[in-house]
């Protein structure tokens, strides 16, 4: 993969990011995400899970921000993401854990339906679509999330495959709006 494939992957997940398609990712847009995995999962308003999911969300975009966020604004532009990502995301596996671990745990403690501190293939599936993923990258790349095959997704396997998205320029396409 070259820089230039770096960079359309990043444009694509900034597609993804922006919500409401105004063309910048603000702490809105990571909350209606939030809000939509709340809603595919009938998590109740106001409950531990639905504040842990709303805090991660927005922990994330700070994080985000803090990395892309060139003039200061609060929104991130297309070409401040991808430019940030390449410049404090591409190799930087820690600082990017550090950023997304929140969110990503949240989504797997709404996601894990049956509470046994995994979730399925398919309730992986369901929260990513419902952050906003196209159902054929779903489909195509959900199986290799799960590293040891065993049917079911930890925090530590879906951490590896968000955090390999972001900071490699190869890497699986999980989360990807192509």
């Amino acid at each position: 993969m070259s820089q230039n494939d770096y960079r359309a992957k990043m444009r694509s997940r900034f597609a993804t990011f922006d919500v409401d398609g105004d063309g910048e990712v603000t702490a809105a847009d990571f909350e209606a995400m939030a809000r939509r995995v709340i809603e595919e999962f009938a998590i109740p308003e106001g409950s531990p899970k639905a504040s842990a999911i709303l805090e991660g969300a927005q922990r994330f975009f700070v994080g985000l921000a803090e990395a892309t966020d060139a003039d200061g604004s609060g929104s991130i532009s297309e070409g401040e993401f991808i430019e940030g990502a390449e410049v404090r995301l591409l190799d930087n596996p820690e600082g990017f854990d550090a950023i997304a671990r929140p969110w990503v745990q949240s989504v797997i403690a709404i996601a894990d339906v049956d509470g046994d501190g995994s979730v399925s293939v398919e309730e992986w599936a369901r929260a990513l679509q419902a952050m906003g993923s196209n159902t054929r990258v779903v489909e195509k790349e959900l199986q290799s999330v799960d590293r040891d095959g065993d049917g079911s997704i930890t925090l530590e396997e879906a951490m590896a495959a968000v955090t390999e998205y972001y900071t490699r320029e190869q890497s699986i396409d999980l989360i990807a709006n192509a």
